[in-house]
């Protein structure tokens, strides 16, 4: 029998987290060496769209928030805000990963209307249509903050100008979102660890793509080290990120043709088994959204 692929937030894939950090009463020390605080708000998160045909997630904190990513029309994201009791207006920024149209569809339209910057890495805002909109560049590794949340990008090998991963933190609460990234290097296992929930690409499975209908030099470069992670990829980053407050991995732009979310999440899985992980898994199915995930 397969592994139950987790598509709502409430839902348990693989094991709970020994000594639940939501309700402590008491300080714990983290594995990074850090302390539990005393957390006075809530940090949620939602999947907006994943996926070839548009990403987005949504970090959200007492009515206001960020995009991670417009990858969906202007009017899908308004609609997917709104369905997850959203307000759109109430989006303080666009922040974008890397100049992809599954990744910036919708970013010009969305900051137009209402009002909002579009943040990027020089190499992205230059190569995305930005034209009325007032931009703001960020520097690979230097921390930038939006409102409550304070943003660290990270620099990942991808084909894209200047591609980077993200990590966000608000109140001691800390989420790591590695997307469209060929390969896992100490660099992003380094920052990403230490998350108490991390959102990890696990876009294609290694023999549905091997042996698919794509032609050779895309299997080469979806493959390669600026590609994306597979299955086993995502496991592994899943694997050596967790940490003791880790609560749940969330699996993000599966391939609709060289993967499932069956095969992922019983790959991934199996690789923290393998590794003493045991956290809750979720997978976000290609074209779907998935959430909301809270934090407090």
């Amino acid at each position: 029998m397969g592994l139950a692929v987790d598509k709502t937030a409430g839902n348990r894939v693989l094991g709970t987290v020994s000594g639940a950090i939501q309700g402590a009463q008491r300080a714990r020390i983290y594995c990074d060496g850090s302390q539990s605080p005393r957390r006075m708000h809530e940090l949620t998160v939602t999947v907006l769209g994943s996926g070839s045909c548009g990403n987005s997630v949504l970090i959200s904190s007492d009515g206001s928030g960020i995009l991670i990513d417009a990858g969906l029309s202007c009017r899908e994201l308004e609609r997917r805000l709104s369905s997850f009791g959203f307000d759109s207006d109430s989006v303080l920024a666009v922040v974008l990963t890397h100049e992809h149209t599954d990744h910036t569809r919708g970013v010009q339209r969305f900051c137009a209307v209402h009002g909002v910057k579009a943040h990027g890495t020089d190499g992205t805002l230059s190569l995305t249509p930005l034209n009325g909109v007032e931009t703001e560049a960020i520097a690979p590794s230097k921390p930038f903050q939006i409102g409550p949340f304070t943003l660290r990008p990270i620099p990942v090998r991808h084909f894209a100008a200047q591609p980077v991963s993200f990590t966000v933190t608000l109140d001691g609460m800390k989420v790591g979102i590695a997307s469209d990234l060929g390969c896992v290097t100490p660099k992003i296992v380094e920052e990403m660890s230490g998350a108490d929930m991390l959102f990890v690409e696990a876009n294609y499975d290694d023999h549905m793509l091997i042996h698919g209908t794509y032609p050779d030099f895309l299997k080469r470069t979806i493959r390669g080290d600026h590609g994306h992670l597979s299955n086993d990829d995502a496991g592994l980053l899943a694997s050596k990120a967790s940490c003791e407050r880790t609560r749940r991995v969330v699996l993000l732009h599966l391939s609709k043709e060289n993967n499932t979310p069956e095969k992922a999440a019983e790959t991934v899985s199996a690789q923290m088994k393998k590794h003493g992980v045991s956290v809750d898994l979720s997978v976000t199915e290609h074209g779907g959204s998935n959430g909301p995930f809270r934090l407090r």
